[in-house]
């Protein structure tokens, strides 16, 4: 190492702090971009090049650097996408917003079929000018940072050859080529397959909406199809500010488990479709909202969130409650997880009560 090389080497330690929180700052400014674009992201992460690794990079055979800053990977940010072509839309996005150097950029997926291994896209930026311009930004004209864009599947294939020790496109030794290449491909078809089951799934959304008012006993009970009704049910919505004002609790979500949970159950009770669920919810409201008088007269979590659709694990009780055993609704209380275990005697005589005293449905 020549002595401006170790010139550098010790500005670069001395600087650590500096490239540290500029490549926090590129951090957060890009999960806010992607956030307002609406693309969904895996991680967003950044590290600083250690100073052993830029010594080693400095005396690499071929590397002749003019200026500390020619070295283009000082920071480095790596975006990770759930689906393939999504890493499209994010370069857009740092095309828009950064100031990107194209000399230093590159495409490296694979568009050679004899070709196979690492697969992401590079951008070299700096912030743009009017970001540097703000007082907080200055102390960072001149940095540069590589920001390496690649699907979930595609940062696997990364981690697992960097682990091995290989550049398999041409270091891999002929003999492990043909396998290489067999997980390459399963790797790429993995790929366009999640892009086609979310792309399916997204469909089955919008056929949902279509189906749900002319045709919902075609429609089954699903997670999918459930949150749509939820969403837009006026009945369930009404049930819903009811009982979220009676337990002075703000309405979120559905999550996911919550969904999950309520198809169960429902199923398990013969509701199998929209059509059922409609039927049997109309003819449940006063149960419905009789019961959640009766077990939210002191609600312990007020100002805590409640999930949309609460009033289903409410019509869930009810038609628990009709079932004719008594240790049947005991079992199922237990089974579903619901109320606290120490009141489930307490709940399933209640619900059973409320059962008999109901009138009789036609």
């Amino acid at each position: 190492m020549n002595g401006k090389q170790r010139e550098w080497v010790e500005t670069f330690r001395s600087q650590q702090a500096l490239y540290r929180a500029f490549g926090q700052c590129v951090r957060q400014m890009l999960g806010q971009l992607l956030a307002e674009a609406n693309i969904p992201i895996n991680s967003i992460t950044y590290r600083v090049k250690s100073v052993d690794a830029l010594a080693e990079k400095l005396t690499r055979p071929g590397k002749d650097y003019e200026h500390l800053t020619e070295v283009t990977d000082l920071v480095g940010v790596r975006v990770v996408t759930n689906f393939a072509d999504d890493v499209d839309r994010v370069v857009r996005v740092i095309d828009r917003h950064l100031d990107v150097d194209p000399d230093h950029s590159e495409d490296k997926r694979p568009y050679d079929p004899h070709w196979f291994g690492y697969s992401s896209v590079h951008r070299v930026c700096c912030l743009p000018p009017e970001m540097l311009e703000r007082p907080e930004y200055a102390r960072f004209a001149g940095l540069r940072c590589e920001i390496q864009v690649r699907s979930i599947l595609q940062h696997a294939w990364a981690e697992i050859e960097h682990d091995l020790g290989y550049k398999v496109a041409g270091g891999i030794p002929n003999s492990l080529r043909r396998r290489f290449s067999m997980l390459a491909g399963l790797l790429e078809l993995a790929d366009d397959q999640f892009m086609r089951l979310r792309d399916e799934l997204s469909l089955y959304s919008t056929q949902v909406v279509a189906k749900m008012h002319d045709h919902p006993e075609d429609v089954a009970l699903d997670p999918i199809s459930l949150e749509t009704f939820i969403r837009r049910s006026a009945l369930i919505q009404a049930l819903d500010a009811e009982i979220s004002e009676m337990r002075g609790r703000p309405l979120m979500g559905p999550t996911k488990a919550v969904l999950e949970a309520r198809v169960e159950e429902l199923q398990y009770l013969g509701v199998r479709n929209l059509r059922d669920l409609a039927d049997v919810l109309e003819q449940s409201q006063e149960p419905v909202r009789s019961l959640a008088r009766q077990i939210y007269r002191d609600d312990r979590r007020r100002g805590l969130p409640m999930s949309r659709g609460s009033c289903l694990s409410l019509l869930v009780q009810v038609l628990i409650g009709r079932l004719e055993s008594p240790e049947e609704i005991r079992t199922l209380l237990d089974r579903f997880n619901i109320g606290a275990p120490a009141a489930r005697d307490e709940r399933a005589t209640l619900l059973k009560s409320m059962a008999e005293a109901a009138p009789e449905r036609v």
